[in-house]
């Protein structure tokens, strides 16, 4: 059972952000002029590579991790994850998990463990540009992956700091901040404004809906596309 810690939102806001996908929240976003169309989400390579999950909304655990320079000693390969538990267990649920891999190297900070041990502290998943292994064990927990890629082995992956801005995928993140992440990628949604970027998403679904469904219909006629646009 996950720690019980109270959310700045209510659960009901949460499973509503849960049920759009990250491009319709982009578009919602973009109506609102909240910030410049070009920032506030992460950008290729990363993505999600376990896309049959549905969408994730979490509050941002910050982490950076070094994968390649080897352990001083056995205590510190020992005790290397023990920070990342520690942040979890300390932040607001849900949890989302925000890591920077500060040498883009060949280790796995997410593999089975580690995606267990953070789901039973009340994370839904993981946005890194680090990289994710044991993808069958860490599906069936779940615990979405936005990551780089795949990879293989552990190497010397460690955590280096907690609770500090990272940038990730061209995101920038700050501790608690509200993250939504799906097959796509993910996005930072404004905490105070989540009302109207909710409402948004729900004209703009409803919107394409309209117009998706003329462009099916009998009744489409191409020389109407630009009025029909401007409409929607």
């Amino acid at each position: 059972m996950s720690i019980d810690i109270a959310s700045p939102l209510d659960a009901d806001v949460l499973a509503r952000l849960g049920g759009f996908d990250t491009p319709t929240l982009a578009n919602a976003l973009d109506s609102l002029d909240l910030r410049p169309a070009t920032t506030g989400f992460t950008r290729p390579p990363l993505h999600g590579v376990l896309p049959s999950l549905p969408p994730i909304v979490g509050f941002a655990v910050t982490v950076t991790i070094c994968t390649e320079p080897p352990f001083a000693d056995a205590a510190a390969r020992r005790d290397a994850m023990l920070p990342l538990y520690a942040a979890v267990a300390a932040a607001p649920g849900p949890q989302l998990i925000v890591v920077r891999d500060s040498d883009q190297g060949a280790g796995c900070l997410w593999g089975e463990v580690n995606a267990t041990i953070c789901s039973r502290l009340g994370a839904v998943g993981v946005v890194t540009d680090g990289l994710v292994r044991d993808l069958p064990a860490v599906e069936g927990l779940g615990f979405a992956c936005v990551a780089r890629g795949v990879g293989v082995a552990r190497a010397n992956t460690r955590v280096v700091s907690t609770g500090e801005p990272v940038d990730v995928g061209g995101l920038h993140v700050e501790a608690g901040d509200l993250v939504h992440a799906d097959r796509h990628g993910a996005l930072q949604i404004p905490i105070e404004a989540v009302g109207d970027v909710l409402d948004a998403a729900d004209a703009i679904s409803a919107r394409e809906a309209r117009l998706l469904t003329w462009v099916g219909s009998p009744e489409f006629r191409p020389d109407e596309l630009a009025a029909r646009r401007a409409r929607h």
